[in-house]
């Protein structure tokens, strides 16, 4: 028992999920350009990651991850009206030192 005033909803009784794979891209017009230029972002040299985020509150917006500055200055402000939100994360290395 708890002594939560107000604990929340219950969600015990939910059970599984539904897991559908081929349901991975977002709906919407950003989730259409990332599944559009996905590829070509990520031929860009410099460029580590994109997906999908929010950009101003209630707008869709592309993220991008790049390794420094001069990357992030040679992109797009935005691409079919979708802004990019750019971000330098540096280098990435998903499979660690070897």
């Amino acid at each position: 028992m708890s002594d939560t005033r107000n604990p929340g909803p219950d969600f015990s009784g939910s059970g599984a999920v539904e897991y559908n794979p081929d349901q991975t891209q977002p709906a919407g017009a950003a989730g259409q350009i990332l599944a559009s230029e996905e590829a070509r972002l990520l031929a860009t040299p410099g460029v580590v990651s994109v997906g999908v985020t929010t950009g101003r509150p209630g707008e869709e917006a592309l993220a991008v991850g790049v390794t420094d500055a001069n990357v992030a200055a040679r992109l797009p402000r935005e691409i079919n009206g979708v802004p990019l939100v750019i971000t330098v994360t540096g280098p990435v290395d998903a499979q660690g030192q070897r």
